[in-house]
């Protein structure tokens, strides 16, 4: 499930970058996710958005200062997908610095093989979502039966 938010947000924080409003996004057109996902993921840019965190605005986006370059032995254990994918969370404001070079870690500590698009999603997904389950609001980890109004 927790995947499948993370394509979420990522489809939904793309709108916001390129202009639609949070209000003119609907919803009920997204098809292939229930409604526990779709109510996440965006519960997530609602609240991203509200803190500030999140920019709307595109020319905004393109003051992001650049990532580090991956030094020849991480690219050799991460697979230039994953990290396309992982540059692209860092640019729609999806994980911040610490969070990209987290990822980087991870992937050079891990001790079997290396790291594709799917093995980011996931650490994406748990990085975001502990990240929300440690504070007091709870509202975002739903269990995949429950909406929010």
């Amino acid at each position: 499930m927790q995947n499948n938010v993370i394509e979420l947000i990522i489809y939904l924080v793309r709108r916001v970058h390129f202009g639609v409003s949070l209000k003119d996004i609907r919803l009920d057109k997204i098809h292939g996710y229930n409604k526990a996902e779709i109510s996440a993921a965006y519960s997530w840019l609602l609240q991203k958005y509200d803190s500030g965190e999140l920019k709307q605005d595109i020319s905004k986006l393109r003051k992001v200062s650049s990532p580090r370059v991956l030094h020849s032995s991480e690219r050799t254990l991460i697979s230039p997908e994953a990290y396309g994918y992982l540059l692209e969370l860092y640019y729609l404001g999806i994980i911040d610095e610490i969070r990209m070079e987290r990822m980087i870690e991870y992937a050079m500590f891990r001790p079997d093989g290396k790291t594709e698009t799917n093995d980011i999603k996931e650490w994406v997904a748990k990085m975001i979502f502990d990240n929300e389950h440690n504070t007091d609001d709870q509202s975002l980890l739903l269990q995949g039966n429950e909406t929010i109004n």
